[in-house]
């Protein structure tokens, strides 16, 4: 397994560094779990400029809590959210979401990541719509990005064209090979930095191989040559 060493990682933040503050509005990040289990799912397949244009939708016709989301009717869910895409799916999403919550939890979410890690993935995994990245993006609210690197499609791909992960590897081989690769003093920082990287760097068409930090030790930029 290939390791991150320090001058990749020099490398890594006198480029993307200065950065961090940009990958996601500071007012967007609530100490109320429950609204950042709402923000999580308006993120899913989308950018982040659509999730927060749907949020503000959102937070201005009702109050983000389970109770009043659960009684919500859905077409004014969907109109309020309606901005951000996939509004459709989103509606009942939220709408299925806050009932489970309720039923579930109480309405309180903050017992479930009170659980040991595994036990609080799994049954944030219990609820509609919520997968392994949505369960591991809240789980960074308890754990950090040291104990949990959330894998979306940036990640993966830059992963897998690194060669720290097989092709072939699912969510969890690609999230171990980046808890091995990224050391843990420093992860939390570092895993911002790589997902700017994919963003402006690797990205998905044209990646941009000779401006990469990462160009001397990626398996796909020696497969160009």
């Amino acid at each position: 397994m290939k390791a991150l060493s320090s001058i990749l990682i020099d490398d890594l933040e006198a480029t993307y560094g200065s950065l961090l503050e940009t990958i996601w509005p500071v007012e967007f990040s609530f100490k109320d779990l429950f609204k950042n289990l709402i923000i999580t799912v308006l993120s899913q397949n989308t950018s982040n400029a659509n999730c927060i244009r749907a949020y503000k939708g959102l937070s201005a016709r009702f109050e983000v809590t389970p109770e009043v989301l659960a009684s919500a009717e859905i077409d004014d869910l969907k109109e309020a959210i309606r901005s951000g895409g996939l509004y459709n799916v989103k509606a009942k999403r939220i709408k299925d979401l806050s009932q489970k919550v309720l039923e579930k939890f109480n309405g309180d979410i903050s017992s479930v990541l009170a659980l040991p890690k595994d036990e609080a993935r799994r049954k944030l995994m219990e609820l509609p719509g919520i997968g392994e990245k949505t369960s591991d993006v809240l789980l960074t609210k308890r754990c950090s990005y040291q104990r949990v690197i959330p894998i979306d499609t940036h990640f993966d791909r830059v992963a897998k064209r690194l060669g720290i992960a097989d092709p072939k590897a699912d969510y969890r081989a690609v999230q171990d090979a980046w808890m091995k690769f990224l050391p843990e003093e420093r992860r939390e920082k570092l895993s911002g930095m790589v997902w700017l990287l994919a963003k402006n760097t690797c990205q998905a068409q044209n990646p941009k191989c000779r401006e990469c930090p990462f160009s001397t030790i990626c398996d796909f930029n020696k497969k160009k040559k």
